[in-house]
């Protein structure tokens, strides 16, 4: 009897044991709820709530600003929160609705932030208007108030207002000089296409054209467009002394037959950098402005015939 006591409780204990044992081989899991993300598509550009998901593109801003190099002889400048020119000298920058202003024995080379190249004959004095986008390109605008100018274009276009119209250039070389008698603007287009315009209308000039743009009629108020004509051999020759960088392009227009010589290379400075005489070259002016107005330092405008100074920003050319 006792045995069969014995045995039982001994079977009952190993039956817990080996129980137990299971339990902690096959743990009992708690089954987890399943989690579903549904992802939402994002609204269309157009729609009200993209404005919190969609980065407006900001629009670009290009600064406008000159950089004065090669300066010469007496060469001012100012910005436009400064009441006074002072002098400038190489490196000099000039940012938007500043002026640049040169005297009688004053050149210098101005080198714009949108590549393009000016350089100043003396008495000479523009303001830097502004610079645009216009498309995919910058439209850069100019006042000259008196003087002359030679532009060379590197991308997008520039406009020059002058007392009597606006000269444009969209590729790539161009002249405008102002008579500081007349008020009169004559334009050289050395290549490309240069685009004049007043009340009266729109003038187009292309490869070795000029222009004359004339002020209103003292009389009636009236603007008029000018003829076209060929520029003369004087025209051609100022460009090659006042503006270097003309001399890449005058092979191509020799080329085209364009240039008034066969032996144009006469005209290039020599190993020194000296210019032949202007004047023995070509001793009769025939330019636009009666040919008496050319940059031998000569026969420039002695000051007598310029506006007095009084209605000129910053006052006159001795300030």
């Amino acid at each position: 009897m006792r045995k069969e006591i014995r045995f039982g409780l001994f079977f009952l204990f190993f039956s817990f044991f080996f129980l137990a044992c299971q339990a902690q081989e096959n743990p009992v899991v708690e089954e987890i709820p399943e989690i579903i993300v549904t992802l939402m598509p994002l609204p269309p550009i157009d729609s009200p709530f993209s404005e919190t998901l969609v980065s407006p593109t900001a629009t670009p801003t290009i600064a406008l600003y000159a950089i004065l190099e090669e300066v010469e002889g007496r060469v001012e400048a100012k910005e436009a929160v400064e009441a006074e020119f002072s002098p400038a000298e190489n490196g000099r920058m000039v940012n938007e609705a500043g002026e640049v202003r040169t005297q009688e024995d004053g050149y210098t080379r101005v080198d714009f932030s949108s590549g393009t190249i000016i350089r100043m004959a003396p008495l000479s004095h523009f303001t830097l208007v502004s610079n645009e986008l216009e498309g995919d390109s910058l439209l850069t605008r100019l006042t000259l108030e008196i003087g002359q100018l030679w532009i060379v274009l590197n991308g997008g276009s520039v406009e020059v207002e002058t007392p009597s119209g606006v000269a444009a250039v969209r590729g790539s070389y161009m002249m405008v000089e102002i008579d500081p008698k007349t008020q009169e603007a004559f334009v050289s287009c050395l290549e490309g296409c240069c685009i004049l315009s007043n009340p009266a209308g729109t003038l187009e000039l292309f490869d070795g054209e000029r222009a004359k743009l004339q002020p209103a009629d003292f009389t009636s108020g009236d603007f008029i467009l000018p003829p076209i004509e060929e520029m003369s051999e004087r025209d051609f020759a100022e460009w090659i002394f006042s503006m270097p960088e003309a001399q890449d392009i005058l092979p191509y227009l020799a080329e085209k037959g364009i240039l008034p010589w066969d032996d144009w290379q006469k005209f290039l400075p020599d190993e020194n950098g000296n210019h032949p005489d202007l004047d023995e070259l070509l001793p009769n002016g025939d330019g636009l402005l009666d040919g008496n107005n050319l940059p031998d330092g000569n026969n420039l405008p002695d000051g007598s015939n310029l506006p007095d100074g009084s209605n000129l920003p910053g006052g006159g050319f001795g300030n």
